[in-house]
């Protein structure tokens, strides 16, 4: 029995649909077969980090890893390899202590050790009401520097 051109497309439509559940089932993700639904995990708040110098100068949050690598999946899915430890984690909320705590570690490094402080902002967006979505709190710490060198 041959198969005309129509047949034969649709049978390589159903192969791929099918292949689409099965290949994740069986062997994990598998390019370019995934598990991976977007927003799977349901995020209901996130936070932006802002950090600013003794001056008062907005630093770069990627020299800090203070910037969001969130992609639609969880942190670290799918993406072939495993991400930076951020501070900012979509859909989690850090407290002043672990924040504090991660940027010591970011001032330790030799390329950050002229600030004698830095400031971070935390701003939490999620829920306002049950129809929009914008800032519920800002939040700013001093951050001292027990790594600082004074390189005049």
């Amino acid at each position: 029995m041959m198969l005309t051109r129509d047949q034969w497309a649709l049978t390589a439509a159903g192969l791929l649909l099918a292949a689409n559940i099965v290949v994740p089932a069986a062997f994990g993700d598998l390019y370019p077969f995934t598990s991976g639904p977007m927003f799977r995990d349901a995020p209901t708040r996130y936070c932006n980090y802002r950090l600013y110098g003794p001056a008062g100068q907005l630093l770069d949050a990627e020299v800090f890893l203070a910037h969001r690598i969130y992609d639609g999946n969880p942190v670290g899915y799918g993406v072939g390899i495993k991400p930076p430890a951020v501070l900012e984690e979509f859909g989690r909320e850090r407290d002043e202590a672990y924040c504090r705590q991660h940027v010591i570690a970011r001032l330790a490094e030799e390329a950050n050790r002229g600030f004698p402080f830095v400031e971070i902002e935390q701003e939490v967006v999620g829920a306002i009401g049950s129809q929009r979505v914008g800032v519920i709190r800002r939040d700013r710490w001093r951050v001292e520097n027990p790594h600082y060198e004074n390189r005049r």
